[in-house]
């Protein structure tokens, strides 16, 4: 059954419609609430807030064409609402008045046994320390998650240009530093054959 389709059933009362929905949907939201904060139990406990507040409002509640998006934005509302005036979670940046996004993965998920891959993983993370947080959650959006222009434009609450100029200007920083650090692509090519 779509997410759509889901959706309308779980808004007409259908619990299993709402139980499929969360077992689709909460390893994605996990994973996406860890880019911006280590604290696992805090994001464990804003999703189950998020399927709470969906739950019991669930009269009041309109179609939407894009589950996932619906679901994204409501964590990262509920999650910004908790950091509110915590400035450890709040970006170093001048204008940047959100919690940082952060594409590190958790330990468990870098840890690497083949050598190849882990200076793969090292040169990626040394390009992505380059780019600023806003960057870094945009690009995330866009070839992590898959997800088109408009809806990184609802998440991130910016207007279509300025989320694609944010993606070019990510995307021509990335190339830079790579030039810039003289990384031999080849090389590693060559060494993974």
């Amino acid at each position: 059954m779509n997410d759509s389709l889901l959706w309308e059933q779980f808004l007409k009362g259908n619990d299993e419609a709402y139980a499929i929905l969360y077992e689709r949907y909460v390893d994605t939201l996990f994973a996406y609430g860890i880019r911006f904060t280590p604290n696992r139990e805090l994001v464990k406990d804003c999703i189950q807030d998020v399927f709470i507040k969906i739950y019991s409002h669930r009269k009041s509640l309109k179609k939407t064409d894009n589950v996932k998006l619906y679901l994204f934005v409501a964590l990262k509302n509920i999650l910004f609402d908790y950091f509110k005036g915590d400035v450890t979670y709040l970006g170093n940046q001048q204008n940047e008045k959100e919690p940082v996004f952060d594409v590190e993965y958790p330990e468990e998920d870098r840890m690497i046994a083949d050598e190849w891959a882990q200076e793969q993983a090292q040169m990626m993370n040394q390009i992505m320390d380059t780019l600023t947080s806003r960057q870094k959650e945009a690009l995330y959006y866009r070839y992590v998650e898959g997800m088109n222009l408009n809806m990184i434009c609802e998440l991130m609450r910016m207007n279509y240009q300025s989320v694609q100029n944010l993606l070019q200007r990510s995307l021509k920083k990335m190339r830079t530093t790579i030039t810039n650090k003289k990384y031999n692509i080849r090389f590693y090519i060559q060494k993974a054959r």
